[in-house]
């Protein structure tokens, strides 16, 4: 596996602390699929956040969608920009089988990119 193509620790959003700092950010962007909350961050990576909530089915509906989400921000972090903390959030549709998560997620972090300040001082 190529060294970029891997989703290290590193990368995740985990603490509640960080989570809050980006939903309570102004830039966002969502379609029917998801909602993408985004915030500039000083490191040189991207990291992202999942929620998942309950409406959305059983423990292993939500974790399916999990990984799906996961999977496709670990393949597409090398077009996606950097320096950004991201939440994602699942809305239903994220867990209807056809539906392209990769497109929708892709979509809507640079679209909430454009909207970010380049610092904490814009």
């Amino acid at each position: 596996m190529a060294r970029d193509a891997r989703f290290p620790k590193r990368e995740h959003l985990r603490l509640r602390r960080d989570f809050a700092r980006v939903l309570g950010g102004r830039c966002k962007a969502a379609d029917a699929v998801l909602v993408v909350y985004a915030m500039r961050n000083d490191l040189t990576y991207s990291r992202i956040g999942i929620s998942v909530s309950k409406r959305l089915g059983n423990s292993v509906r939500r974790h399916q969608v999990k990984r799906r989400i996961r999977e496709a921000f670990r393949k597409s972090k090398t077009d996606l920009p950097v320096g950004l903390d991201i939440v994602c959030v699942a809305k239903l549709a994220a867990a209807v089988a056809g539906v392209d998560v990769a497109a929708s997620l892709h979509k809507l972090i640079v679209k909430a990119a454009r909207h970010c300040p380049r610092s904490e001082s814009d």
